[in-house]
């Protein structure tokens, strides 16, 4: 199943990790080339601590980062299907951490999601519920109550190395 829900910035659309045609379904609904990696989101730090290297400073840093983000993050355990048409291109992953019940609620029910804009490739985020595409598809549910308000996309970054010192890809 596919969802469109609303995140701590913009409607993103999602699949679980572990269904490769849904994730596939979502590269061409938004017309996205392979060569670019969708992000997960996980519902806690926890998840964090046990697949990926982030250390106990790290975790705080981002338990108290004031802006919503996204943690580019080298894992230490395979989570991934192998019949992932684009695995290669996962070397870092973007990682999102819950921050909505429907979200923590629908990782507890299904894992952790792959997830992305709900906006068609190089278009504009979506934070109007009557601007979403792809509601004629009925394999696309739609998890969501109100429009959203207009924030600026989620920092996005990464450490360097083991320290809390970090390096932007891109900041609001």
């Amino acid at each position: 199943m596919i969802y469109i829900l609303p995140t701590d910035t913009c409607f993103w659309i999602w699949c679980s990790i572990h269904n490769v045609d849904d994730y596939k379904k979502i590269y061409t609904l938004k017309k996205r080339p392979f060569s670019k990696p969708l992000a997960i989101m996980v519902e806690s730090y926890d998840f964090l601590e046990k697949h990926t290297f982030l250390t106990p400073s790290q975790k705080e840093f981002l338990k108290n980062y004031k802006r919503p983000f996204t943690i580019l993050l080298n894992t230490k355990t395979n989570f991934l299907s192998e019949s992932l048409p684009n695995k290669n291109c996962y070397k870092k992953i973007a990682f999102r951490i819950a921050n909505k019940e429907i979200q923590k609620n629908l990782i507890n029910m299904i894992g952790p999601f792959f997830l992305t804009s709900a906006n068609i490739g190089g278009e504009t985020e979506i934070y109007k519920k009557d601007e979403l595409p792809f509601v004629e598809d009925e394999t696309i549910k739609f998890l969501i109550e109100n429009d959203l308000e207009i924030v600026p996309p989620s920092d996005i970054f990464e450490f360097i190395g083991t320290t809390t010192k970090t390096l932007y890809i891109r900041k609001y």
